[in-house]
């Protein structure tokens, strides 16, 4: 029925230099990747628990033997301010800014498996946006519409979501 290495690599991910292999001990892994990659190149294992891990903008959890997903953001853990997203303050078009708003909700909405996270994700994209200088009226205007259309990505939720709930 197949190499039982292909078989534990079935679900496994790679980005660059972020690798997902779910389901997988960790020895295991190791054993998999010395076999694959070249001895100078170092794999370390960057989860700390064996239900949880993050992969490219994704935290990935199990919970009740689910995988749940949310988003993940590395600049929410540094210690200082990084610089996203475009600031009002600047001499940019206005109107393109708010689509960059839109995007990322569709990014947000498809990371979330959870609407409490899709909910508390978006809080926080409108109060730094709103520091950028973006008019929360505009914001809240978009997000009704967002949520209007019915995007494939909110029906996963059976949750008909209201504007007041990211208020």
């Amino acid at each position: 029925a197949g190499s039982p290495v292909v078989h534990a690599l079935k679900f496994a991910s790679r980005y660059i230099d972020d690798l997902n292999v779910p389901n997988i001990n960790a020895d295991i892994c190791s054993i998999i990747c010395n076999d694959i990659y070249p001895e100078e190149l170092d794999i370390l294992a960057t989860n700390t628990d064996s239900k949880a891990t993050t992969f490219l903008d994704l935290d990935i959890g199990i919970n009740d033997s689910m995988f749940g997903t949310k988003l993940y953001d590395k600049r929410r853990d540094f210690s200082f301010k990084v610089v996203t997203f475009p600031n009002l303050r600047s001499n940019i078009p206005h109107k393109p800014s708010y689509g960059v708003f839109v995007g990322e909700l569709y990014r947000i909405c498809k990371s979330s498996s959870d609407g409490r996270d899709f909910i508390k994700d978006v809080k926080l994209l409108i109060c730094k946006l709103v520091s950028q200088k973006f008019d929360k009226n505009i914001l809240y205007h978009n997000l009704k519409d967002f949520i209007k259309c019915k995007p494939a990505c909110l029906s996963k939720h059976w949750h008909n979501f209201s504007v007041s709930e990211f208020m």
